[in-house]
C-alpha cells in the first residue's frame, strides 16, 4: 500500500521532497503537532509532510490542507524478532523510505516524533549539498560533549571510534539511500553484531555506516536541553530533541522551559481533548534554586570551550561537512 491521502485516493506528486515522520496511534498527535509547527514556520513551503505508520490513522479535518501522505511501508514485518527493538518496529520505518517513497522524492527528512521546531528553513535544509552520502545528521549527544567518546556501539563490535549521529533526524538522498544498500546493510548488523543493539535503528545505522555520514549542524537536532539551557540565548536552535525519558509532555518535576509544555497542552486541549489527560501537569512554578542555577552555570562553563568549537564549525546551519 503507497501513499494516500485521507479519502483513500492516490495523492497528487507536486514536489520532489518531503518530510516524514513515523508513528503508531499513541504518537499519532506528536507528529501532528510537529507539523502544524513545521508548516506555520514555513508557510511558503515546497515540500510534503509523509506520517509512515502501521496503524488505520485519519487525518482530522483541520490537517486536510497541511499537505499530509499516510503512508503504510511495505516490508518491516519481514524483520523478524521484534523483541530485539523494544516490541515495536515504528524505530525501523525510517529505513524503507527511502525505497517505498525514493519514485517519488528525491529528498526525504525524516524527524523523530520527541521534538519541537522553532523555526529554520526547512526547503533550504532539503537542498543542502551532502555529497555522496545516503543521509546527513547530527553527532550525538555524549561526542559533542565529549569529543574521545567511544559509542557503545562501536565498542562493543570491537570497530574504531568515529563520528557517531543521532538517528533523530535523518536528511535521506534517497537515491545514493538506495544504491548503497543502507537498509540492507543495517538490517545486516543486527545479526553480525548482536551484542551492540543499544538503540535499534540508531545502532543499525551507525554501524552500517560507520562514520560515513555527512554532518549537520546542532541547530537542526539539539539534544542538550536540559544540561545546556544557555547556549540558544546565542547560537539559534531550530528543532529541539527531547532525547531519554525525561520528555516535557512527561516531565512536570521543571527542568525545561514551561512553554513547552504550555504548547502540548494547548495543542491537545483544542485538538485531542479526549488525550489531554495523558500529558504530565504543570510543573512547580516557583523560581529555581540557587543549586540549581548553579548546576546549570557549572555545567554551561565546565562545556563551553567543546560546546563554543563544534558551534563554530557551524557558522552557517546550511553547509554540511563531509
Amino acid at each position: 500500500m503507497g501513499c494516500q491521502n485521507l479519502s483513500g485516493q492516490a495523492a497528487p506528486v507536486q514536489t520532489d521532497s518531503a518530510v516524514a515522520l513515523c508513528c503508531d496511534a499513541k504518537y499519532f498527535p506528536f507528529a501532528l503537532f510537529m507539523i502544524r509547527q513545521i508548516a506555520f514556520h514555513n508557510p511558503q513551503r515546497s515540500f510534503d509532510f509523509v506520517i509512515a505508520t502501521a496503524d488505520p490513522l485519519e487525518l482530522p479535518g483541520w490537517a486536510n490542507d497541511l499537505g499530509i501522505r499516510l503512508h503504510h511501508p511495505e516490508g518491516v514485518s519481514a524483520v523478524g524478532n521484534i523483541n530485539r527493538f523494544g516490541g515495536t518496529l515504528i524505530p525501523l520505518f525510517r529505513l524503507f523510505l527511502a525505497r517505498s517513497l525514493g519514485h517519488i522524492y528525491r529528498r526525504i527528512l525524516y524527524l523523530d516524533c520527541d521534538m519541537f521546531v522553532e523555526g529554520g528553513d526547512i526547503d533550504r535544509l532539503l537542498s543542502v549539498d551532502i555529497g555522496q552520502h545516503p543521509f546527513a545528521a547530527v553527532r550525538d549527544y555524549q561526542q559533542l560533549i565529549s569529543q574521545g567518546t567511544h559509542s557503545r556501539e562501536f565498542a562493543a563490535a570491537g570497530l574504531a571510534q568515529v563520528p557517531y549521529f543521532n538517528s533523530g533526524l535523518l536528511l535521506i538522498d534517497t537515491a545514493a539511500f538506495e544504491k548503497q544498500e543502507v537498509r540492507q546493510r543495517s538490517l545486516a548488523t543486527a545479526e553480525t553484531y548482536p551484542q551492540a543493539m543499544v538503540f535499534a535503528d540508531q545502532s543499525l545505522l551507525n554501524l552500517a555506516l560507520h562514520g560515513g555520514f555527512a554532518e549537520l549542524s546542532p541547530a537542526w537536532n539539539w539534544q542538550w536541553n536540559f544540561d545546556f539551557p544557555l547556549v540558544p540565548l546565542r547560537y539559534p536552535v531550530f528543532i529541539r530533541h527531547f532525547i531519554g525519558p525525561k520528555k516535557p509532555f512527561r516531565e512536570s518535576r521543571g527542568g525545561l522551559d514551561v512553554r513547552f509544555s504550555q504548547s502540548y497542552a494547548a495543542f491537545f486541549r483544542q485538538y485531542f481533548p479526549e488525550r489531554l489527560a495523558e500529558l504530565a501537569p504543570a510543573c512547580d512554578p516557583a523560581p529555581m534554586t540557587f543549586g540549581q542555577v548553579a548546576r546549570i552555570a557549572y555545567r554551561h562553563m565546565q562545556s563551553r570551550g567543546i560546546i563554543a568549537d563544534w558551534l563554530q564549525w557551524f557558522p552557517d546551519p546550511y553547509v554540511a561537512h563531509f
